[in-house]
């Protein structure tokens, strides 16, 4: 079976590259992925905004799941430029790494310096409830694939990737300033597309985990190797399986994203004003 070596990979990366360049100009400060439900509200928060479909870029895979919009908004939030991806592909959906973070990877090469990742996430904690956000305090990767493995990665950096602060604290630490009410967790991060078991959430919950979901690890590894900051904030949705009578399913995801989508749009311009 053929592959894709990391010439290859780079010569993909720079042709979606010159076509952002080419289509929107400067490139922006934050690059943002939109999870499961965030859309809509979102994008209402962006002044003088260009919208293209994702389609309509070299090489970026759209998502093809529900609740993910398959296009990039740049524009303006808080007086930042951003350029907003209104969805992710997942691992589950059968793509490789590579396809998985190349979004992320032109963003970045494109010269944005910070990333932020959002999603929706189960929680492992009774005393986390469906509406609170919780930002990243570091992660746990079951079985996400790792986008710096060999022939996954189009940069130059090393393959064994130092993800010491991979979620940048500075950053954390002026979001949790403007937003006191949130508390930062470890999020456990599975392939899907099932959801997780009772017996699994027991055991995540044994090793710190706060939140779970089928995202964002990919991304943030990959931006980190890019030379990005990175932070990830969940929006957490339901109780995992198990927790408080928890019976996860995507359409509870989507309905809970979209009843508090009121303070998730707080804590996002909160992100965007204290990014590096």
């Amino acid at each position: 079976m053929a592959t894709t070596s990391k010439s290859d990979e780079g010569a993909l990366i720079n042709e979606l590259v010159d076509a952002l360049k080419n289509r929107f100009g400067d490139p922006p400060e934050i690059g943002i992925v939109l999870g499961s439900g965030w859309g809509a509200r979102a994008k209402g928060l962006i002044g003088k905004s260009e919208e293209m479909q994702l389609d309509e870029l070299p090489h970026w895979p759209a998502p093809s799941i529900e609740g993910h919009s398959p296009s990039l908004v740049v524009g303006d939030v808080a007086g930042r430029r951003i350029a907003l991806s209104g969805g992710r592909t997942h691992a589950y959906e059968g793509l490789p790494a590579r396809e998985l973070v190349r979004g992320v990877r032109s963003l970045v090469h494109w010269g944005a310096p910070s990333v932020l990742l959002l999603n929706a996430a189960g929680s492992l904690q009774a005393g986390r409830s469906p509406g609170s956000l919780m930002p990243f305090l570091d992660h746990i990767n079951v079985n996400l694939p790792d986008p710096n493995a060999a022939n996954q990665t189009a940069d130059s950096r090393p393959l064994f990737l130092n993800t010491i602060n991979l979620y940048d604290s500075q950053w954390r630490e002026k979001i949790c300033s403007q937003c006191p009410d949130l508390e930062p967790g470890v999020y456990v991060g599975l392939q899907g597309p099932s959801y997780e078991t009772p017996h699994e959430v027991e055991l995540f919950r044994g090793y710190g985990g706060a939140a779970v979901g089928m995202s964002t690890i990919p991304e943030a590894l990959a931006a980190r190797g890019a030379g990005a900051k990175v932070m990830a904030i969940s929006l957490l949705t339901n109780f995992a399986a198990g927790i408080e009578g928890g019976n996860p399913s995507h359409q509870e995801v989507l309905e809970a994203a979209r009843t508090h989508a009121g303070s998730a749009m707080d804590v996002l311009m909160a992100a965007v004003q204290s990014a590096p």
